[in-house]
């Protein structure tokens, strides 16, 4: 597990924004949206709501290695034009990262954290259960790889999308446990290769799992303007007949 955050923290830091997440005061969101903080194994989590508190469909989402406030901001702030509540999980609040960077650097050296962002992706998605019928997972670059590993393992999603997501051989091995899952990547300029949201899709199908794929032409690993906005569509599209 540590291996493979290395790996990912390795490649996302040039896009990374200096950031240390236990620390940073959550960012402001606009009307519609309120904090909805929630415990995971005794430890406080911070989270923002943005969208209805109750209806049929909401996710939670992921950040990338250098913290909240990132892509994962648009995604939280957009998704619910589309009928998609979203709940924003600052994952790193029981893991306080290493440095100015997040985990983007690849210097962490102390015990494994991926088991537990997985535990608080999930228990993220048990603290919208009572009051929504489906509850999927959106991720971006480590944010991604939390919630297909998290998928896989505990089988807490009705529904992933996965931005920029790297395809381990473990992952790959075992995509047949996933849910719906959509893989999009931000093609030639993306610093994870499509060639892996390519593989995470060939291996989903192969597993007879409902899924789709979106590589977005010369695009970067940030999703900025319209690239963005054409990623969050075909997510958004695509979690909507998937949580249903």
């Amino acid at each position: 597990m540590l291996r493979r955050l290395v790996a990912v923290a390795g490649i996302a830091a040039a896009v990374a924004s200096p950031v240390h997440a236990a620390l940073r005061p959550l960012p402001h969101f606009g009307p519609g949206c309120s904090r909805a903080d929630y415990t995971s194994a005794g430890a406080a989590v911070r989270a923002i709501r943005c969208g209805p508190a109750s209806g049929t469909r909401a996710v939670i989402v992921l950040h990338g290695c250098g913290g909240f406030s990132t892509f994962d901001h648009r995604l939280t702030a957009e998704l619910p034009r589309y009928g998609i509540t979203t709940l924003d999980v600052a994952f790193f609040d029981p893991t306080p990262p290493p440095g100015s960077k997040g985990f983007c650097d690849g210097l962490y050296r102390g015990p494994d954290p991926f088991p537990v962002w997985e535990r608080v992706a999930v228990d993220a998605a048990k603290s919208l259960r009572p009051h929504f019928a489906h509850v999927g997972a959106v991720g971006w670059s480590l944010g991604a790889g939390v919630a297909i590993t998290a998928a896989e393992d505990t089988h807490a999603f009705d529904a992933v999308a996965a931005f920029s997501a790297l395809a381990f051989p473990p992952v790959l091995a075992r995509a047949r446990l996933l849910p719906p899952t959509i893989f999009l990547d931000g093609g030639s300029h993306d610093i994870v290769p499509s060639s892996n949201a390519e593989a995470l899709y060939t291996a989903a199908r192969q597993g007879r799992v409902h899924t789709a794929l979106y590589i977005y032409p010369g695009g970067t690993h940030n999703w900025p303007g319209r690239q963005g906005t054409a990623g969050i569509a075909h997510a958004a599209a695509f979690l909507r007949a998937s949580l249903r």
